[in-house]
């Protein structure tokens, strides 16, 4: 079976490798890459070959949505001829309907009911998107077994159509809004993605002896990331404000383990020194700081206290809008946070970087030069 991992901009490799990591099958069902595409600005979608149960796929924490691939078309053509073309290939009830058939077992056997389409295009085409979605919407009706009548919003199955250049990809969703939130009882502006915030903890590897920091813990999503990731030895995370401080106590009110939960500055963290193993922190993007403050500044701040209380050969992963400024701070103010690798990504829009760190013992060599930067032309 066909599937698609709807994810964020930049993240396609590290979901693959949480595919890898988490989905233990063996030769005959393990899962396989068949390509990457991208919807710029919005979405990165890994199509991949799968045996397996698709409940393994909507346990995934670095994704935002799942689907089954309902249908594919080659070479549409970028006029009216390419809207039949769309039109014949989804109406095809013999391709679709080992697709649905899984939709219907996943929800409960459902063969009528409410349909809505959500239709994308990628390049130059000389028809609309709606032409697109009608087309889709068009043939969903006529062809497809059962009877499914369109609705604008609420409906019972969610196809996405997707034109990137002469590629059509017609999905169906197997996932719903509950993925994309998990469990986040209380939210505030500019709160991270969960899906985001999973990836970060992904790469600080997480272990059964952990003791982890978010020392900017917002709503604490990257908290609650980690204890998705499996047993730790205890979770610290503070905020200096204190509406997050509130919120980050509703959304960890059920996790079970010990959790320390405070309002500070994270310049000034009261912590010991050496006292945890892995940090994970959303650094705040210019245009999240008050008007009159350095933000070069506080990155050096907070990153002189990161160093002071990780532990030698402890991780750290940053998310930072301005890598340079990074590693500027990082290198005149904790030189022990050595930078092992970065990932480009897209928030909201705007170019951004994980960043992963290794604490090195304080006695070791000077740092090796900074990872050259990547290709500005990256998007």
């Amino acid at each position: 079976m066909l599937y698609l991992l709807q994810t964020l901009p930049g993240l396609a490799a590290l979901t693959w490798r949480e595919v890898e990591q988490k989905i233990h099958t063996d030769e005959r069902t393990a899962p396989r890459q068949v390509g990457v595409r991208n919807v710029p600005s919005r979405n990165d979608l890994i199509l991949l070959d799968y045996q397996g149960s698709p409940r393994r796929l909507l346990e995934l924490r670095t994704i935002e949505d799942v689907f089954v691939v309902a249908t594919r078309g080659f070479k549409i053509a970028p006029d009216e001829r390419g809207l039949r073309q769309i039109h014949a290939a989804t109406r095809n009830e013999e391709v679709v309907k080992p697709a649905l058939t899984l939709w219907q077992r996943l929800h409960g056997g459902k063969r009528n009911g409410s349909f809505r389409v959500v239709a994308r295009m990628v390049g130059k085409h000389r028809f609309q998107r709606y032409e697109l979605g009608r087309a889709v919407s068009d043939a969903i009706r006529d062809g497809w077994p059962g009877r499914w009548q369109p609705v604008n919003e609420e409906a019972d199955l969610e196809v996405w159509a997707t034109l990137i250049e002469q590629e059509l990809i017609v999905a169906i969703r197997l996932s719903d809004a509950s993925l994309r939130i998990r469990g986040k009882i209380a939210h505030l502006p500019a709160s991270l993605r969960p899906a985001l915030a999973a990836t970060m903890v992904m790469l600080t590897q997480p272990a059964a002896d952990d003791i982890f920091l978010d020392p900017m813990a917002g709503v604490g999503t990257i908290l609650l990331e980690r204890a998705a990731a499996g047993p730790f030895t205890a979770l610290y995370g503070g905020d200096i404000s204190p509406a997050a401080v509130t919120a980050m106590q509703a959304n960890l009110r059920g996790i079970r383990g010990q959790i320390a939960i405070r309002r500070w500055d994270a310049t000034k963290l009261p912590l010991p020194d050496a006292s945890v193993t892995k940090v994970a922190v959303n650094l705040p993007f210019g245009t999240q700081i008050g008007e009159g403050e350095d933000l070069e500044e506080l990155y050096r701040d907070v990153l002189r206290q990161i160093a002071r209380v990780l532990k030698p050969g402890g991780r750290l992963v940053t998310l930072v809008a301005d890598q340079q400024l990074l590693d500027r701070a990082r290198t005149q103010a904790a030189p022990v946070l050595r930078a092992t690798a970065r990932h480009r990504v897209l928030v909201l829009g705007h170019r951004a970087t994980i960043c992963e760190h290794i604490r090195v013992p304080d006695t070791a060599a000077p740092p090796p030069p900074p990872i050259p930067a990547e290709d500005d032309d990256w998007e």
